[in-house]
């Protein structure tokens, strides 16, 4: 069993100046460094879908590059809602919709108009046919 009552300082100099605890360190300094730089590709490449403006993707690179934590924090906070291909979709959804609803009202309003001038005809035709009937 391990006790650490009995751990002198000159075994943790041991420790820490052994080669597999060197190893130990380089594989989690390497470990951190691939995940801080796969972040930096992730920023990059959501900035770039969420955004034209050059000046928004570099200050959300610059931000992930100059502090790792914060960086991503602060970008989470500051990008845009949606990509601009689900704008785009949802602006042309939009449109369908108001086009739909558009058509819709123009084919109302047609209607109103044909059924006046529907009344009208038959309010006409029902006075010829009472004045004939008259003149019989």
């Amino acid at each position: 069993m391990f006790n650490l009552s009995s751990l002198n300082i000159n075994t943790l100099i041991d420790l820490i100046s052994s080669p597999s605890f060197e190893t130990l360190q380089l594989g989690i300094i390497i470990y951190i460094g691939l995940l801080w730089l796969s972040v930096i590709i992730w920023v990059t490449r959501d900035a770039i879908n969420r955004s034209d403006s050059i000046f928004f993707q570099v200050i959300a690179i610059l931000l992930n590059i100059l502090f790792p934590i914060l960086g991503i924090l602060l970008y989470l906070i500051i990008r845009p809602g949606k990509t601009t291909v689900e704008r785009y979709y949802e602006d042309l959804e939009h449109k369908l919709i108001l086009d739909s609803v558009g058509e819709t009202e123009i084919h109302s309003e047609s209607d109103a108009e044909a059924d006046k001038s529907h009344k009208k005809k038959a309010k006409k035709e029902h006075k010829a046919q009472k004045e004939h009937k008259e003149e019989e």
